[in-house]
């Protein structure tokens, strides 16, 4: 099944376009977690793990997909690779979509190694493949040929940066007339042509930031077969309003990912009378479904 009918039969079940991003800082771990990660990089490793497949399993009966930040674990160094692969594993084995967030971009036999090793399992399966991978397209086409080839093969996804989230993100991305982003746009619509599946869609998606709503119709024209990755929902400011203009009638054509607005759910004073930080969250994250149900249109 190609990832992107694996990826709406998720969501169906699921019935929300809600991803959670494990960007999960040391400093802002729950107890017991926090306070374990202060001894070093293994047991930071080893707190890692078993706060995500605490997370997990709280994640695992709300939502379709997750979204690994690697940078948060490749801090750690080998400890800190190990328990993202850990995490990769342990979603999937509930069931899960691992969407890792690596935004790699490189050239050549480069990205044929980070395709291999983030998405075809690495050398003898050193590694849990994901199902999909977000990645920088500024290079070209050359660069993203290696990525594109095996995506192909594992029959997985990929997510190119075309319009980031961040307040600088206009300082390049705008540029030009068309601005560089809409360019950019439109060779991600080309490369997912030929991966279309019976209903339309690609395999190849694009990351369009959720705090830019007036742009969502404009990059949805312009890729109009291509899943979108909408980050920034919660913590950074984006909300449901405007985010229709991603979404088909069926609740198809994005996902909306909140990391901060989860993983930091349990310090909120108008959930303390929630006992644990896994109750907080849960909270946290069914009123992010309930948010975005009335945009998606997944309850018609």
């Amino acid at each position: 099944m190609s990832f992107a009918s694996r990826l709406w039969k998720a969501v169906d079940k699921k019935n929300t376009p809600a991803m959670v991003g494990l960007d999960s800082r040391l400093d802002h771990l729950p107890e017991p977690f926090a306070s374990r990660a202060q001894d070093g990089p293994v047991e930071a490793a080893a707190a890692l793990v078993d706060y995500h497949r605490a997370l997990i399993d709280i994640l695992a009966e709300h939502i379709a997909v997750i979204k690994p930040q690697s940078a948060f674990f490749e801090l750690l160094g080998p400890h800190g690779w190990q328990a993202c692969g850990d995490a990769i594993a342990y979603a999937k084995d509930r069931g899960l979509i691992v969407l890792l967030d690596a935004k790699r971009g490189d050239i050549g036999s480069t990205s044929k190694a980070y395709a291999q090793a983030l998405l075809g399992g690495g050398f003898e399966h050193a590694f849990p493949a994901s199902d999909a991978l977000t990645l920088n397209p500024y290079l070209g086409d050359d660069a993203a040929e290696p990525f594109l080839k095996i995506a192909k093969e594992q029959q997985a996804g990929l997510f190119f940066l075309v319009k980031t989230s961040n307040p600088g993100a206009s300082l390049f991305q705008n540029h030009g007339s068309p601005p560089l982003a809409e360019i950019v746009a439109k060779q991600v619509h080309r490369w997912g042509e030929e991966t279309r599946n019976d209903a339309g869609w690609s395999d190849i998606g694009a990351v369009v930031g959720a705090t830019r709503p007036e742009e969502l119709a404009r990059f949805r024209k312009l890729m109009p077969h291509t899943p979108l990755l909408l980050p920034g929902f919660g913590f950074q400011g984006g909300t449901a309003d405007g985010l229709s203009a991603a979404f088909d009638k069926k609740g198809h054509g994005a996902l909306v990912n909140s990391s901060r607005g989860i993983l930091w759910a349990y310090k909120r004073e108008d959930l303390f009378h929630l006992a644990t930080w896994e109750a907080r969250t849960e909270a946290a994250v069914i009123e992010m479904k309930e948010q975005l149900a009335s945009v998606t249109r997944v309850q018609q």
